[in-house]
This record gives structure tokens, C-alpha cells and sequence, in this order.
């Protein structure tokens, strides 16, 4: 549903967005939805030997030495590499995805609407109305009574950003969501070295992390730790298993770029070969990487692409060019000049190869084109006449073209003897293009390329390539290494449905920033479909049988310049955030390293057990596989513990099975733990607190309790009561319509220096965005007003308006909406260090 302005001159242009309504897919789970997972399908083995010749067999040494050796295996015909802990298998936890929320309006379409209206209006906004998230809600409603039926029938695509690890999403994405052998395209940007603070990024709002001050997401370090306990090691493992997932998802026709450094690229490239096997090769890219990095010897420029097929003898492929430029690449023989009056050629001057804009408007940039091929063929070697000389190609060689067409070209004056042979004037503008190799050096980050808003961020020019060398408008694009959101950014700009995911939820908060505030430019599509594809610039190749018998000439499709539809700006489409359904016994399986002491070194003990010990001293842990995981009782009071999954949210399902297995035990006091919890925890705990005498607490772990490798630290101070956003709301009737208006007051931060969580104002500079569910429905947010700083504001020139500078940065107050059927909103604040919290509220 396209939304309309008027630019300058009174000329509508459409505000537009690309959705995909001929796509379905399996319906997801909602936020506490997510069953108890059966027993059989809470792991999957994950073979990974891509079927080599002859199995690799562990055997034992005979009489009684117990050393092991690998037998049974053939070097010469399977070369692969060996590194410690490598295996030929791996168990994966198999968890479905959840639906946290859903976002189908964009912030700097908002921005356009209001300045839209206002200007038409000559006053200023009173009222906002937000389509898509109406239409959304509408939809929501006339489904409601499925919303518990996950993945027993399809609906409408929305593309997907979500928080968890990459190795349980992609089983995930495989068992579940129905998408192995359907992914078009897999870009992977891993960390390259052993750098901790090299790879991840403390703050949503800069780039800069404080030394002194380590990423205390809990995600992040066990990724980090489970990626780099044995340096490259490790690595490669993280690498194997994600791998043989990726070419488990990619279709028939797919292709994986995984982007390195010169220092691993070797070890990479060989890990690749293992899994999609050498015949799939297809090229090693090298491109120019925003800085330079100088050595103690010889200083780096570049980076790679290692790039494979699923299958190369299907792989689909479309050629990128670039234009020939006189003295440039591939234009380094056009050094004269053709005048097409004189029929005659002439050197360029000096002064023109310096500065091509020298050269005369009628002279055309030229080199002497070749008539002959090498070898003979039978009627290729024929002899010719030209002024007066008899010549032939020459001994194992014929012409380009038949002898008739050679005879015509020689009438027109367009063939000419150069010495002893014949040559013709090969214009530049005869293929202007030249195709696209395997050496970008024109990717380097610039001014072109933006502003980094991430430690790690890769030009969007080279993520743009891949994507248009590989796949076409609809193409699901995949990106398990999220950062800054680049591959999703760069896929919305060009059509393609994208999922992407990230351990760090700064990422994830970054990522959703950049897709809210862009804009894109619309393309033409052929038949008004983004499936039906784009129309593309063309551009006419000439070649010497094209002028020899008049044919026209060969349309080039250029598949990264699609043709611009100027009356129109695209905002962002639809998306949905995620995380891994986290309500299965496997979830709570863990192991943690206890900090070494006086005692002895660090070990390895249950994860639960640690929390609850570190919680209450004197807690008892519970055998039971219920959510009661600890029991701390004292003279006057019994008190139920739950404790939160290690690496996902405290559901209400959680909240309220717990409260029952407390009740059965006659527990009237329960507190819950959790790293992080569903919107809707603190709507149920003030249910199931109406109805008797129930006390429930809910207690925020600390971020970085587990941080420093996931050693537990010491038990003060390691808790807090779960903060929710201070916020006020002001309702006005006018006549039968009631409005309100939400105004953002304040956060709980947590100072992990201080170890301290601390209320913060919402115009201190720790809020980084927040968002407004108008009617939540106490299943999924919806995002229906969103507000942060843009940082840089958008040239909206081409519109014909020009928003308040205030629009673009962090607002306290929301814009008046209507109060719908449930009479009750939402609100999700993130601060600067990506920690989300949210507060309902009745009307």
C-alpha cells in the first residue's frame, strides 16, 4: 500500500515498499506459545563427513596398547584438514523460532506521512494515522483463534531478524520453518582473529568499545568462548558445523561467500572444499577493505571471498560489468581515434590520453580490431582483395566472419590493410563493458559507502555484488553473522527476502535501527511484482557479425542497475524480531567454569546450580525435571526458585508453570531469574498474584555474572529486581473517540562498572529507542511507533517537504492514537548497551 506526497511542482510521488504476498510460509510460534519440545526432537545428529571415499574408522593399536590411530583412509584421494577436536558428527539442539514482534511500519515513513499531512494541512499534525500496523492488527484479529496453530498451515512472508545462535537457527530453519535446499544465497562475515573487542561492539550508539569495559551479553561471550577456547582450533570447529548447515540450506542453484583475511583465508578455503566439495569451487575474490593495515613487513590492503556452489553445473550466475574508461582496465589498446567521415584512424595526442575530455565530439575512441581466430577451418582461410592486395588469415588461423560478409565491410571502407594484415576500427562504444573479475579494487570504504555504525563492517557495495551476481528479486538471502545488518540492508535495497541473526543484542539493535531509518530507491518491476523481476538499464554490444550482415546489435541486461522509478521513495518492508523458542528441558542444560580458588582450579559445574547457589547460599537444589529448580526455605518462609534458560528469555509460560509446581508443594513465594523476559511476564505475574495469597518476585540476572568466561563471580550484588520502563499516559474523549498519548519518563540501566542498576531519565542519553504497541494483544508486539536518533538526517528533497530537524532525533512523546479493542499498550525501551525492557499498561 503505497503511500502518497507531492513534490515539487504538485507532482504526486509514492512512498512504496516491496512485500512478497505469493510466498507463504509456516506459521511461527508466538511469544509463549512455544510448547515443551518432546524428548525425540529435542536433538538432531548433524553428519559431517560429505561422503569421502572411505569412512574414517578409530581403531586401537593390538595387544592391550590402547593408543588410537586413524586407519581406513586414503590421503592421496581425500586430502582434509585435521585439527584438535575435530569429529564427524555433531549433536544440535533443535529449538523453533518465536515471534517477539513485528514491525511493518518504518520510522522515516512515519516521518514522511506527518510532513506530508501537515504541509497539505498547512497545520500541525493532530492525529497520525499508521496504516500497515492497523492492517496488521486487523489481520492479527481475524486469526486469532490461530495463533496457537504453528506450523499447521502458511501465511504471508515477512523477513526475519533474530537473536540467538547461528547453529540452533539454522537446524531450526531446516526442521521446522521448512527451508532446507530454499535459501538462494548464504553470506558469512565471521571474526577473523582472536581479538575479543575486534569482533563485537558494546554500545548501540557507538563504535568505540572501552577497554576496560568488556561486552557483558551473555550470548556473546558463550559464542565468543566457544568459538576461541582453543584459538583456531575452536574456530574451524565453529566454522565446520555451521557449514555443513549452510549447505544443507542452500538450494540446488545456491552459492556461499564467506568473507576472510589473508591470515586464515588457506585454512577456510580448505574447510570449504572438505564440505561442498572441490568440483564447487568457483572463486577466491580479493577486495579492498576500508583501512590499511600496516606490518612489520609488507602492509595488507586487501580482504576475501571465498566463493562455492551448492552444485556448480546449476549454479545460477548473472555477469556484473564495469565501464570501459580510456586508459583504464581493459581499455588499455584504445589509444586512437576513428573518424567516421574520413573513414581514417589516428593516434591519440598525449594530451588526450591524459584527459579523454580533449577529444573532438566526432573523432570516436577506437583500437584496430582483429579479423582472425586461430585455427583453420574449411572455408575460413579463403583468400581476399583489398586495394589491389590479395590477403589471408594466415596458417592456422580463418576469418571472423564469412567470406561475404568479409567482402561487404571491405566495400564500405570499414576493413583496411595495416602492414601485412587486415584490421578493422573497433570502437569503444562497440562494448563498453567490461566484465567483472575476481579483483575488486573499488570497494574500499568512503564517503559513497556511509558511516560506520559498527566495529566490523563491510563496504554494503561488496555484500550488493553477491547478491545480484547470485540470485534475483524474491531470492531468500541468508546472513548468520548479522553485525551491523549490512546483508539485510543491502538485500531490502535490492528486492531480495533476507533472514540474518546474531548472538549480541547491540547487533540485533543496530541492524533494526538501519533497516527503520533507510530509504531505497523504487525499481521498476516487469509485470508489478518483485517476483516477476526488475527492468534493468541495457546497454548495446556490437560485434563484427553485427556489422558485417546489419543484425542488431546484442542488449546487455545490467542485473546491479535496475531502472528507477523517480516517482517513487521505498522505505523498509515488513520484518519480524525473533529469537529461539526457549521452552525445552535441553535449554536448561549447562555447564558452567567456576573461578579458581584456594581450593583447587576451575571446574565445571551444572549451570542451575551455580545461579541457585549464588541467588540463595543455603537453596536446595531440585533432581525434579519441573521448573522448581531450587528450594531455599528458613525459619519463618519457604521460597521456590525458577531459574531462566542460559541463553534465551523467562517466558509467561515459564512464570506460570513455575507458580503451579510451587502451589502443588504448598510454596506460596516463588522467584523467577532470568537473563531476560517476554513483554508479557509482568502482566501474568499480576494475574496469578490476584488470585490468592501469591507472592511472585522477578529478579534480573546481572549481564555480566557469568562474564569474564563464564566464570560465576561472587555472590553479592549479582541480582536485581526486573526494572520496567517509567512511562506516562495521558488519555483525552473527544466526543465518542478517546485518544492518548505515552510519554517516556525513564529506564533502569545497569552500570557494570559500579555494578550498580541505576534509574536513568529519558533525555540523559542512555535510552537508544523505544517502541509503542497502541493495542497490545499480549501475544506479539507490534511495533506501531517507533523513536531513536537518526544521527544524519535523509535528503527528503526529492519529495517536496522537508520535516522538523526534531523529527529525526529521540522523542519523549508519542504522537495520539486511538484506544482499540484490548485498552492496552506496550512499551519497549533499549538502552545504549541493547538491553531491552518493556512495561504494559491498561487503559
Amino acid at each position: 500500500m503505497p503511500v502518497k506526497t507531492k513534490a515539487n511542482g504538485g507532482k504526486e510521488k509514492k512512498v512504496t515498499r516491496y512485500t512478497y504476498e505469493n510466498v507463504t510460509e509456516p506459521r511461527t510460534p508466538e511469544t509463549g506459545h512455544t510448547a515443551l519440545l518432546p524428548a525425540e526432537e529435542q536433538v538432531v545428529t548433524l553428519p559431517m563427513d560429505n561422503g569421502w571415499s572411505k569412512a574414517i574408522n578409530v581403531g586401537k593399536i593390538p595387544d592391550a596398547d590402547q593408543r588410537t590411530v586413524v586407519v581406513d583412509m586414503e590421503p592421496a584421494a581425500d586430502p582434509v584438514l585435521f585439527w584438535s577436536g575435530k569429529r564427524n558428527r555433531r549433536q544440535v539442539p533443535v529449538l523453533p523460532l518465536q515471534r517477539n514482534e513485528i514491525v511493518t511500519e518504518s520510522r522515516i515513513g512515519q516521518i514522511i506521512e506527518r510532513a506530508r499531512q501537515a504541509a497539505a494541512e498547512k497545520a500541525p499534525q493532530l492525529s497520525f494515522t499508521l496504516a500497515f500496523a492497523e492492517l496488521e492488527k486487523q489481520l492479527r484479529e481475524s486469526e486469532k483463534s490461530r495463533r496457537v496453530e504453528f506450523y499447521s498451515h502458511d501465511e504471508g512472508w515477512k523477513n526475519k531478524l533474530i537473536c540467538g545462535d547461528s547453529l540452533h537457527l539454522m537446524e531450526s530453519l531446516i526442521t521446522f520453518e521448512n527451508l532446507r535446499g530454499k535459501i538462494q544465497m548464504i553470506y558469512i562475515d565471521p571474526p577473523y582473529g582472536v581479538s575479543y573487542n575486534s569482533n563485537f561492539q558494546q554500545r548501540v550508539d557507538s563504535t568505540k568499545n572501552d577497554d576496560d569495559d568488556r561486552a557483558d551479553d551473555i550470548l556473546t561471550i558463550k559464542a565468543f568462548r566457544d568459538t576461541w577456547t582453543l584459538g583456531i582450533h575452536s574456530y574451524l570447529s565453529y566454522l565446520q558445523d555451521r557449514l555443513y548447515l549452510c549447505r544443507e540450506l542452500l538450494s540446488d542453484t545456491g552459492s556461499i561467500f564467506v568473507q576472510m583475511n589473508d591470515a586464515h583465508v588457506h585454512l577456510v578455503h580448505t574447510l570449504m572444499e572438505e564440505v561442498f566439495g572441490a568440483h564447487n569451487f568457483i572463486s577466491l575474490i580479493s577486495f579492498r577493505k576500508s583501512t590499511f593495515q600496516s606490518g612489520s613487513l609488507l602492509g595488507t590492503a586487501n580482504d576475501f571471498l571465498i566463493w562455492y556452489a551448492r552444485d556448480k553445473s546449476t549454479i545460477k550466475y548473472n555477469p556484473l560489468y564495469k565501464d570501459k574508461v580510456v586508459g583504464g582496465e581493459g581499455a588499455e589498446e584504445y589509444k586512437y581515434l576513428y573518424d567516421p567521415r574520413t573513414k581514417t584512424i589516428r593516434p591519440m595526442t598525449a594530451d588526450e590520453l591524459k584527459d579523454s575530455r580533449l577529444i573532438p565530439a566526432d573523432l570516436k575512441v577506437c583500437r584496430y580490431g582483429p579479423l582472425t581466430s586461430q585455427g583453420a577451418t574449411k572455408d575460413g582461410g579463403q583468400e581476399i582483395t583489398v586495394s589491389g592486395n590479395k590477403f589471408t588469415p594466415g596458417p592456422n588461423h580463418h576469418w571472423k566472419i564469412a567470406i561475404d560478409g568479409m567482402k561487404k565491410l571491405v566495400q564500405e571502407g570499414t576493413i583496411f590493410p595495416r602492414g601485412k594484415q587486415l584490421s578493422y576500427p573497433l570502437l569503444l562504444e562497440y562494448n563498453p563493458l567490461l566484465a567483472l573479475n575476481n579483483t575488486w579494487d573499488d570497494t574500499k570504504w568512503g564517503f559513497d559507502a556511509g558511516q560506520k555504525t559498527y566495529v566490523v563492517e563491510t563496504n554494503p557495495k561488496v555484500v550488493e555484488r553477491c547478491i545480484a551476481m547470485t540470485t534475483l528479486p524474491g531470492d531468500v538471502v541468508f546472513d548468520p553473522t548479522c553485525g551491523s545488518g549490512t546483508t539485510a540492508l543491502c538485500s531490502e535495497r535490492l528486492g531480495r527476502r533476507w533472514i540474518t541473526c546474531d548472538t549480541s543484542r547491540v547487533a540485533i539493535n543496530v541492524a533494526r535501527k538501519k533497516l527503520l531509518s533507510g530509504t531505497f530507491e523504487h525499481y521498476k518491476t516487469r509485470n508489478g511484482k518483485v517476483s516477476g523481476d526488475f527492468v534493468y538499464k541495457r546497454v548495446k554490444r556490437t560485434t563484427l557479425k553485427t556489422l558485417a550482415y546489419d543484425l542488431e546489435p546484442e542488449m546487455v541486461d545490467l542485473v546491479d542497475q535496475p531502472e528507477i522509478d523517480k516517482d517513487a521513495l521505498r522505505i523498509c518492508g515488513p520484518f519480524e524480531v525473533m529469537s529461539l523458542g526457549r521452552y525445552s528441558v535441553e535449554d536448561w542444560k549447562g555447564y558452567v567454569s567456576t573461578a579458581p580458588d584456594a581450593t583447587g582450579p576451575a571446574k565445571l559445574e551444572n549451570y542451575i546450580e551455580v545461579i541457585c547457589r549464588l541467588y540463595r547460599k543455603e537453596s536446595a537444589v531440585q533432581g525434579a525435571s519441573g521448573l522448581i529448580h531450587a528450594i531455599a526455605e528458613s525459619h519463618d518462609k519457604k521460597i521456590a526458585i525458577s531459574v531462566g534458560p542460559l541463553s534465551g528469555r523467562v517466558t509467561a509460560k515459564q512464570v506460570n508453570d513455575a507458580v503451579q509446581d510451587a502451589l502443588a508443594s504448598g510454596i506460596l513465594e516463588v522467584h523467577i531469574l532470568g537473563w531476560a523476559f517476554e513483554a508479557n511476564v509482568g502482566e501474568v505475574k499480576a494475574q496469578l498474584e490476584r488470585r490468592g495469597k501469591l507472592t511472585i518476585v522477578l529478579q534480573m540476572i546481572r549481564p555480566d555474572t557469568l562474564s569474564d568466561g563464564l566464570k560465576a563471580t561472587q555472590p553479592s550484588m549479582l541480582f536485581s529486581p526486573l526494572a520496567l520502563p517509567d512511562i506516562e499516559v495521558q488519555s483525552k474523549k473527544n466526543g465518542k473517540e478517546a485518544k492518548a498519548t505515552v510519554r517516556l519518563k525513564g529506564v533502569a540501566v545497569f552500570d557494570r562498572k559500579n555494578r550498580t542498576t541505576d534509574y536513568k531519565r529519558a533525555d540523559s542519553g542512555y535510552v537508544s529507542a523505544w517502541y509503542l504497541d497502541e493495542d497490545y494483544d499480549g501475544d506479539c508486539f507490534v511495533d506501531c511507533q517507533m523513536f531513536f536518533d537518526f544521527k544524519k538526517a535523509p535528503n527528503l528533497k526529492s519529495l517536496g517537504i522537508q520535516p522538523e530537524v526534531e523529527e529525526y532525533k529521540l522523542q519523549l512523546e508519542s504522537q495520539p492514537f486511538v484506544l482499540r479493542g484490548y485498552k492496552r499498550i506496550a512499551v519497549k525501551v533499549v538502552d545504549v548497551f541493547g538491553n531491552e525492557s518493556t512495561v504494559v499498561r491498561e487503559l
